[in-house]
């Protein structure tokens, strides 16, 4: 499985490198730093990293055929992907954030509720944006005991245990 990492934001030097940046520093802080020799993939094709660097809220990547600056000015607005089993693996209770987009929502009952389109963090807790199943309506619920259960990555399916009032219009 892929997963989204970053979006390649501009060129850094003359060399080839690009530039990966974060408007958001808690998805920026928890990223795994990727290593040399790692695969990423840029409109499906595979390139590998030669050489990376952290540099204030971004990534600098030289990736392997890619020389010059105008091969780099090429992928600037591109999404950067990689595989989810080049992540190093967490526990049950804790997962990536992009890995987290498209987990199907569960009642108790097993029904499905909806599915996982979004995600954004806030100092207390994370927030999933959820499209409804039946009205295909997006709302917001914070990640809290309160409202979800159990969380099985194997399936991507996250449980509801307390479902928020939905207005209908």
């Amino acid at each position: 499985m892929k997963i989204f990492y970053s979006t390649i934001t501009s060129v850094h030097g003359l060399n080839g490198e690009v530039e990966s940046s974060f408007l958001d520093k808690s998805y920026f802080t928890s990223l795994p730093f990727l290593n040399n020799n790692t695969n990423i993939y840029i409109d499906n094709q595979e390139y590998k990293i030669i050489n990376i660097k952290k540099k204030n809220k971004s990534f600098v990547f030289k990736l392997e055929k890619i020389d010059n600056i105008d091969d780099a000015k090429a992928l600037i607005g591109k999404d950067i992907y990689i595989d989810y089993e080049n992540l190093p693996s967490l526990d049950d209770n804790s997962f990536y954030e992009a890995e987290i987009i498209g987990y199907n929502v569960i009642d108790s009952d097993g029904k499905l509720y909806g599915k996982v389109v979004d995600l954004y963090s806030l100092p207390s807790n994370y927030v999933f944006v959820i499209s409804l199943e039946e009205s295909k309506q997006e709302i917001s619920i914070p990640f809290v005991g309160a409202y979800f259960g159990k969380v099985d990555k194997v399936n991507r399916v996250l449980e509801i245990i307390e479902k928020p009032i939905v207005d209908e219009e």
